[in-house]
């Protein structure tokens, strides 16, 4: 068996806000003071962690127009030094096993967070029309990364968690629609373009984020097209990425970064709502990941890189159902 944490965390906090609005404008001032105690029972050695921390934040909003408002706003958050959930999950092969642990002098991981904003919400004859236009920057300090350690004789490879010596960088703008009319019709869609890079070369001999793509969107969209029919039509888009391969295929001590390819996850589902003796059936069906936009190199044997997964969770998937009850709507 494999230990893979045995930890204690104690968080106390308090949180202080005050709303003031002057004519066109508005702020919302607050100010949060954590207090974290971390223990590892598991590597002792790596001692009690302790901190406490003041998080400001600031948000100011100016009602240019009956419809539309813009944003300016800062924030601060903070990721503690411990384990977290990901790191619980052991990824193991034949020949290799993967373990995450902390680096005995990891300190907390500080971020300065801007954002400035216009959103606009008008209505246009039998439709409501919205949009958001947004762009960000985020300073990290003591940003986390994984330092990837050589196989043993076992074949256990330990990914620790070490802070890196300079800072990060995650930048980007963010556009977000939405059209719905009074009746039978709502779509949403949005779409993201960001770089995220470290200050200087980490793993690699890289600057970029592993498995972070610069681009991805969503879309939904509802339409009540005949009676009691309506058609759904979801997606969402994950641009390239970058991931760490250490399989049979390459020297699986060194490995190396693979790029990802574009991925279009879209699913299309029709459903009909049937009334009887004052109860709801509904009929539907539909099919998840329609263009079958999968990984096709997953590793394979015993010899396998049980970490090298990305993309959508499933392939192309076809479903049908029947939902009773007299509570639908």
């Amino acid at each position: 068996n494999t230990n893979v944490s045995d930890q204690s965390l104690l968080t106390t906090g308090l949180f202080i806000q005050h709303d003031m609005g002057i004519g066109k404008w508005k702020t919302s001032t607050g100010v949060r003071f954590e207090q974290y105690r971390i223990e590892d029972y598991a590597h002792p050695e790596n001692g009690v962690k302790r901190g406490m921390v003041l998080i400001p934040r600031l948000s100011l909003m100016y009602n240019a127009s009956p419809w539309m408002q813009t944003r300016l706003s800062y924030s601060q958050g903070y990721r503690a030094p411990q384990i977290f959930d990901e790191d619980l999950h052991v990824e193991t092969s034949g020949a290799r096993q993967v373990i995450n642990r902390n680096d005995p002098s990891l300190k907390q991981e500080t971020s300065h967070s801007f954002m400035f904003s216009v959103d606009a919400n008008k209505e246009m004859g039998a439709f409501f029309i919205g949009f958001l236009a947004e762009a960000f920057y985020t300073r990290l300090q003591n940003p986390f990364y994984n330092e990837i350690g050589a196989p043993d004789e076992n074949g256990t490879v330990i990914y620790t968690r070490r802070n890196a010596s300079d800072g990060a960088v995650v930048k980007g703008v963010n556009l977000e629609t939405k059209i719905k009319s009074f009746k039978d019709f709502s779509l949403t869609a949005g779409f993201t373009l960001q770089e995220s890079l470290y200050d200087a070369p980490q793993e690699f001999n890289t600057r970029k984020f592993f498995r972070t793509p610069k681009q991805y969107g969503y879309l939904m969209l509802d339409w009540d097209f005949l009676n009691d029919f309506c058609l759904s039509v979801s997606g969402t888009f994950t641009g390239q990425m970058l991931a760490p391969y250490f399989g049979p295929n390459t020297n699986s001590d060194v490995g190396e970064l693979r790029e990802t390819p574009n991925f279009y996850d879209i699913g299309v589902k029709l459903s009909r709502k049937i009334k009887l003796d004052g109860k709801t059936i509904e009929l539907f069906g539909g099919v998840k990941n329609i263009f079958n936009s999968y990984q096709k190199d997953f590793d394979i044997g015993i010899n396998r890189d049980p970490s090298y997964i990305y993309g959508p969770t499933s392939p192309r998937t076809i479903y049908f159902g029947i939902k009773l009850g007299n509570m639908l709507k």
